[in-house]
């Protein structure tokens, strides 16, 4: 009989939500189409067969009993426990053959079963929202200024649905529209005419109403915006963790490059 606790990584009184985002977890690390593990294809099947099981109350209620008897034996045996097993492993082939087809689709598209992060009670029906990671693994000794810096990249598909997708790139016009607009204010006499300072702080106003603007749209249709929440996704937060910062490249962290990336991230 199989450990499903185990084999997700979890305690035997996990709640429902852990057992959900350690799933996540595990199916971001080991599903085929991303993962370099040679093993990744049987080691997906485990998972997702452990997570069908534990996942439904019902199914998880009969896995218990049999946990609790052949593997903690923590209780007595119980009279039904064939009948019980033969239920989970029906159950765990059905899974099985499940997770045979969701290993060979790529794993954007796996996770439209999931919840959309930025807007609540929708599906991940949309887009991902494709958020670029790295860390800095040492020096190779090739050459140029970056050549010689080593570093592990990850791009970790945020789950977001069609509304979702299509706000964001709603408010991106909204911003780029401002953005433009700020640019021809500049050519204005009046506007020439200004100081610096006031050029700036004129730059800025026109800026912070594109930023508020978007940010209203958001709000009023319960959508998360990308910038203050993207950083929030338990999977960016794990890596995190582990040492890896935002952008495709080292030169990202370790060069102006990254504040730059940066300006344009607040204005877009």
């Amino acid at each position: 009989m199989k450990d499903y606790y185990k084999i997700l990584g979890v305690a035997r009184q996990s709640t429902e939500d852990t057992i959900k985002q350690r799933f996540k977890e595990l199916a971001f690390e080991n599903h085929p189409d991303v993962s370099d593990n040679k093993n990744a294809h049987e080691t997906f099947i485990e998972i997702y067969e452990a997570y069908h099981i534990l996942s439904i109350p019902e199914k998880r209620a009969n896995y218990d009993l049999l946990y609790d008897n052949f593997i903690a034996k923590t209780k007595d045996r119980i009279q039904n426990a064939e009948s019980i097993m033969s239920d989970v492993q029906d159950e765990a082939n059905t899974a099985r053959e499940d997770a045979k087809q969701k290993s060979k689709i790529k794993y954007r598209d796996f996770i439209k079963d999931l919840d959309c992060f930025f807007t609540s009670g929708l599906k991940a029906n949309g887009k991902p929202y494709y958020y670029n990671m790295h860390k800095t693994t040492g020096i190779s000794g090739g050459t140029g200024p970056m050549g010689s810096i080593k570093a592990k990249t990850i791009s970790i598909p945020i789950p977001r649905s069609k509304k979702a997708a299509s706000l964001h790139s709603a408010g991106f016009i909204v911003k780029a529209a401002f953005f433009v607009l700020m640019i021809f204010a500049f050519k204005i006499e009046f506007v020439i005419k200004l100081q610096l300072l006031e050029k700036v702080l004129l730059a800025f106003l026109i800026l912070l109403t594109g930023g508020m603007l978007t940010y209203l749209i958001y709000k009023l249709n319960n959508t998360k915006s990308i910038y203050f929440n993207a950083r929030k996704y338990f999977l960016v937060r794990k890596y995190r963790k582990n040492g890896y910062k935002r952008g495709f490249h080292p030169m990202m962290s370790t060069t102006p490059a990254g504040i730059i990336a940066g300006i344009f991230r607040v204005i877009f």
